[in-house]
């Protein structure tokens, strides 16, 4: 660009900024210069005021426009600050004054906080760095400020110092101007510019721009470089004992400086007087690199003088010396007693680290006259068991470990053998009509219990309990008797004293009535007598071993007051055992148990066509007990389903708008909340004959009968049937003249879908769909007790018809393990021998036809010439 350009580019900014570059003086003397305006874009200058800032930089360059501009000549660079620092211009971005400018004016702002020390930093390490700046030439920095730095100045002021950095600061209101002192080179008055505010700024551009052109033409300011100083030698030094033992310890120190080939150290023991024993003396020579040594092979409790010295080659340098005693032998630690008996102690310890010969502990003969212990132990044993000691004495015991150095300072400890002492805190309580509840606090050095009790008739019994018992469920007691219980602790081969207390059995415990009533699908309802004494009762119910999986074993505590609970939440058409416990405080009575079953989910029975026309169908059904809604859906072969959900009360249904050349399949299932039941289904089809009065006549365990009104023209009819819960489907065809027909040899308590359709020929019409269950296998009635003795009972129940054997089970309520016989079908009765006293019995039969077994009839029974009454 010519010299006429730049005049055009000037004048455009004198008509911009007139009342700022008319004061400016021209500078002509410069040959090579850097220089760099600094300038704060802090929140405080806003943007109106960095516009001015921009005027009055491109005023002080516009000075320079009779010099040349560019690499060969003057540099210019912005840096601003905030936050952070940042550089707009480099001094390598241009290289004539147009360009400068022109970038000058379209500087952002952004605003931010004031951190003047990290941008004079900046100026050194990034604006001036050794790829930018030119040693040769003046580096200028000119900053522009309105306040206080929110960093420290100090540092970055002595590195610009340092750089040869010329600074000058213009200071407007608000500015520290101590700060700015420090902050611009000396003489302080010729560098810094203070202004009062921004819109005056242009009073100081004369002498600022006539100060920097001076600067500029000047040579510059000399680099502070630092002279390298010749390295003292210094030997070993800050010498540290650490990881100090008794036979061992790790020195440490800071290596010495020079040539060293390695280090020599000198361990010596001292005397008690504290002078060094050099015929005792060992020497450890170290390689150059090692500032740390293992000393070990010392004796305990002793002092030693350690001394480094450096190797250098051909002489031995400087040296350290720190002096260190060594610990005692470690003493055995956690020496305690563990155990305390009648006549002995068993005491426990925590071995020593190190090389052990083993243990000497002993008793001293000045604590027990006329009595002394003392035993040598092996190193690998941390217990031991002092004997023959005398009741309720005290003993000190010590101990000491032995080293292949000698013996370690001895530990002791006091313990005292225990005295003969009966039970305390016995109690005897929850009674029942055959057991009691045996409590007692454990007893100190104790190795066992005898608890014995005894009738008033004489009757007398005991069981020996480990140490570990503190209750025990007395059993197999008489009703309504009154005993005696005691108990006395065994210590070895000796009885303690005896401690005593009485107690009467209960008349009654146990329930005796035991009833299941209003079983729904997923409720019912149990009920049983109440227990005098009971504290509560606990019901648990499951299913049967035929129905697992079908539901969770769940159970619940319930106070004495109830005697009536609704089960609700259980599974639909699930067989359940039912047992109730008496609860006598922390004792569990005698249970009794029930079975019963839950209604399946009743299934829509007598789904039928009524009538139809060619576009009609009128479908009815029978209502379901506990059904909410009925689901009713139908379709095509080459249709999606249509549903419609319908009142509990609705048991008619009329489809319509149907097509007449189609056959439609309609089903229907009952909804019970969110469950829905078995769906039936049926098929229509418009041009075939419809059956009427379709029905079951009869009902067996193992059969159906049916019947239907005859069809007019019809050739025969066809009867399908097939189980609820899966299964083959099996079909008849009997001919025109039939209007029954029995279906036999069906599963029994089942449920089946039965279809009854005409025949025309090979043609099959619309089916009448009805539903049915066969009855239930009959189950033993009369279950009871007679003639129960002390170990025995006959069992008494009513022939069941058709049953071709029974199996009869019997067990303990308190144990698992069940007995079981089988017994031909002519067996009414049966003798159970070797049965314990007073113990109550669970007896369960099931009829048996061929390999079917039949319902479970249960009872309880106890052992003691009562009669039971039947539970079912």
């Amino acid at each position: 660009m010519g010299h006429s350009s730049v005049c055009i580019f000037l004048l455009s900014l004198y008509l911009t900024h007139q009342s700022v570059a008319a004061h400016a003086e021209a500078c002509r003397t410069v040959v090579q210069a850097d220089i760099v305006f600094l300038v704060d874009e802090s929140w405080s200058v806003g943007h109106k005021d960095f516009s001015r800032i921009k005027d009055f930089i491109s005023a002080i360059i516009s000075s320079f426009q009779d010099n040349v501009v560019g690499a060969d000549g003057v540099r210019f660079g912005v840096t601003v600050f905030g936050d952070v620092p940042r550089m707009r211009i480099a001094l390598t971005d241009y290289n004539s004054l147009e360009e400068v400018l022109r970038a000058i004016k379209d500087l952002p702002y952004e605003g931010g906080s004031r951190r003047t020390g990290m941008a004079l930093q900046f100026l050194v390490d990034s604006v001036f760095s050794p790829v930018i700046r030119r040693d040769s030439v003046p580096k200028i920095a000119v900053l522009i400020t309105n306040g206080q730095s929110d960093d420290q100045v100090s540092a970055a002021v002595r590195a610009v110092a340092d750089n040869g950095i010329t600074v000058f600061a213009v200071g407007l209101t608000g500015v520290d101007e101590a700060e700015l002192r420090r902050v611009v080179s000396e003489p302080h008055a010729e560098h810094l510019l203070p202004v009062t505010d921004f819109s005056t700024m242009d009073t100081i551009l004369p002498k600022l721009s006539r100060r920097v052109c001076l600067t500029a033409s000047e040579p510059p300011r000399p680099v502070k470089t630092s002279q390298p100083s010749e390295e003292r030698v210094v030997g070993p030094r800050d010498l540290q004992v650490s990881e100090l033992a008794h036979s061992s310890l790790r020195l440490t120190w800071s290596q010495a400086t020079g040539d060293v080939t390695g280090y020599r150290l000198l361990v010596t023991p001292l005397s008690s007087e504290g002078q060094l024993l050099p015929v005792q003396q060992r020497q450890m020579d170290l390689k150059a690199d090692v500032s740390t040594a293992m000393v070990t092979e010392l004796s305990p409790k002793t002092d030693y003088s350690l001394t480094v010295y450096a190797m250098y080659p051909g002489l031995i340098g400087d040296s350290a010396t720190i002096k260190v005693k060594t610990t005692p032998l470690p003493e055995v630690s956690n020496f305690r007693v563990i155990e305390e008996g009648l006549f002995s102690l068993r005491l426990g310890w925590t071995p020593p680290q190190g090389k052990l010969n083993g243990f000497k502990i002993f008793i001293p003969r000045s604590n027990r006259p006329g009595f002394i212990y003392e035993q040598l132990l092996p190193r690998d044993i941390s217990s031991h068991v002092i004997d023959s000691l005398e009741e309720d004495k005290k003993y000190t015991v010590s101990i000491y470990a032995v080293y292949p150095e000698g013996p370690s300072k001895p530990v002791s400890v006091v313990g005292k053998t225990l005295k003969l002492v009966p039970v305390h805190q016995f109690l005897v309580q929850n009674a029942t009509t055959d057991t009691v509840q045996a409590r007692w606090a454990s007893v100190k050095g104790a190795t066992g219990y005898r608890l014995t009790w005894a009738s008033t008739e004489g009757h007398i019994e005991n069981i020996n309990l480990g140490d570990n018992f503190n209750f025990y469920m007395i059993q197999g007691l008489h009703t309504g008797s009154e005993y005696t219980i005691t108990i006395n602790p065994i210590f070895g081969d000796i009885e303690g004293p005896i401690t005593t207390a009485k107690i009467k059995t209960l008349e009654s415990s146990s329930v005796q009535t035991l009833k299941v009533s209003a079983v729904s699908t997923s409720t019912a309802v149990v009920s049983w007598n109440s227990v005098p004494g009971a504290t509560g009762y606990r019901l648990a119910w499951r299913p049967t071993p035929e129905f697992v999986g079908r539901d969770r074993p769940r159970q619940l505590a319930l106070n004495t007051s109830t005697t009536q609970y609704q089960l609700k939440n259980v599974a639909h058409d699930t067989e359940y055992v039912l047992t109730l416990y008496v609860l006598f405080g922390a004792a569990v009575g005698p249970g009794i148990a029930a079975t019963f079953r839950t209604s399946p989910l009743g299934y829509v029975s007598n789904f039928k066509v009524t009538s139809y026309t060619s576009t009609t169908i009128d479908v009815a059904w029978s209502p379901i007990v506990g059904a909410t809604e009925y689901k009713l859906s139908w379709k095509t072969d080459n249709s999606k389903p249509q549903v419609q959900y319908l009142d509990r009360s609705i048991l008619f249904h009329r489809l319509k708008d149907l097509n007449p050349q189609s056959t439609y399949t309609v089903t229907i299932c009952a909804v019970y909340g969110n469950s829905e039941g078995p769906e039936i289904s049926l098929s229509h089809d418009f041009e075939f004959i419809m059956m009427r009065e379709v029905k079951v006549e009869d009902i067996g365990v193992n059969s159906f009968t049916l019947s239907w009104k005859k069809a007019s023209g019809a050739s025969g009819y066809k009867i399908s049937w097939i189980p609820f819960l899966g299964g083959d489907e099996k079909s008849h065809v009997v001919s025109a003249d039939f209007a029954s027909y029995t279906i036999r040899n069906l599963r029994e308590s089942s449920a089946y879908k039965i279809q009854v359709s005409s025949m025309v020929g090979s043609r099959e019409g619309s089916a009448v769909l009805v539903t049915a269950r066969t009855l239930d296998l009959p189950k033993v009635e009369g279950f009871v007790a007679l003639n129960t003795t002390d170990n025995s009972t006959v069992l008494n129940w009513t022939r069941v018809a058709g049953a071709s054997g029974y199996r009869l089970s019997w067990r303990h309520i308190s144990v698992f393990d069940t007995k079981t016989e089988i017994l031909g079908p002519g067996f009414t009765y049966y003798k159970i021998s070797d049965l314990l006293y007073g113990r109550t019995y669970l007896f369960t039969i099931r009829p048996l036809y061929g390999e079917v077994e039949g319902p479970i009839s249960t009872m309880y029974q106890r052992i003691c010439k009562t009669l039971s009454k039947l539970f079912d």
